[in-house]
């Protein structure tokens, strides 16, 4: 993927939240989590910032016009666990227990007590989709559209503003021994695992809708997926990755789009 001159605005971002689950697409009935919130998951909890109806915005927030870069915050640590559900149908009540499903559910948690975190970085070029203007301001006055969840409704998020950078704060690196975000196994060379917790996790990347059936019922399909490598407690990943943007910052934070 090549950013010269696609990108010229970064949003760093923290989200937060005590649980969450972001449902991997090859689970059925135990549903298990991803360790951070795929590129799909970031993109739809902007679109709700944005207050975009549901599968309406997948163009406007395409690769193309819309970079995100996801790592977990420094320091985090995380737990998975299984716990089991009991789903009912909203149009039958609690009452009618022949309509209780149970489902056994992986939710992520917080090891040391604190929050979940992770720290998202929203890339595109200023002036050309004014919605994507103003995803900075809305999150700065906390004017969050339908408000942001963390995969599922009952698991609320919360979501700061750290920085933004202009273009000249945003340079591209051919090559660079570190990163400090996940990144796909395309863009690796190679990569240290001697003193990092390194997590695998194959995930949707992007998606479209499409016209379906007799009908021409609306259906959403993922459309790319990736092999996203990432370090559990949020360290910065050394070896050798290809095509990353650096950030001007105290620690010359580089970066790779998912």
């Amino acid at each position: 993927m090549e950013y010269n001159n696609r990108f010229d605005t970064i949003l760093e971002l923290q989200l937060s939240g005590p649980l969450a689950h972001f449902r991997k697409f090859y689970t059925n009935a135990s549903s298990l989590t991803y360790s951070i919130p795929p590129r799909t998951v970031v993109c739809g909890l902007l679109a709700s910032i944005l207050q975009k109806k549901r599968d309406s915005y997948y163009k406007l927030m395409s690769s193309k016009n819309l970079g995100l870069a996801i790592s977990i915050a420094p320091g985090s640590s995380f737990k998975k666990q299984f716990y089991t559900m009991n789903y009912v149908r909203y149009d039958t009540g609690i009452n009618d227990v022949s309509d209780h499903k149970q489902c056994r559910m992986e939710l992520l948690m917080p090891r040391d007590g604190k929050e979940l975190a992770w720290i998202l970085y929203v890339a595109f070029k200023k002036g050309e989709h004014t919605e994507l203007d103003s995803i900075e301001n809305r999150i700065i006055n906390k004017d969050l559209g339908y408000d942001i969840y963390l995969g599922q409704r009952q698991f609320r998020a919360g979501i700061n503003h750290v920085r933004t950078y202009q273009d000249k704060d945003i340079h591209a690196v051919p090559e660079s021994r570190y990163l400090d975000s996940a990144v796909e196994r395309e863009q690796i060379k190679s990569i240290d695992t001697d003193s990092l917790i390194i997590n695998i996790e194959r995930m949707p990347l992007e998606q479209t809708t499409e016209d379906y059936g007799k009908n021409k019922s609306v259906i959403r399909r993922s459309i790319r997926f990736g092999d996203v490598f990432m370090e559990a407690s949020g360290k910065r990943l050394t070896g050798m990755f290809c095509n990353v943007l650096e950030l001007n910052n105290e620690t010359r934070t580089r970066i790779s789009m998912l």
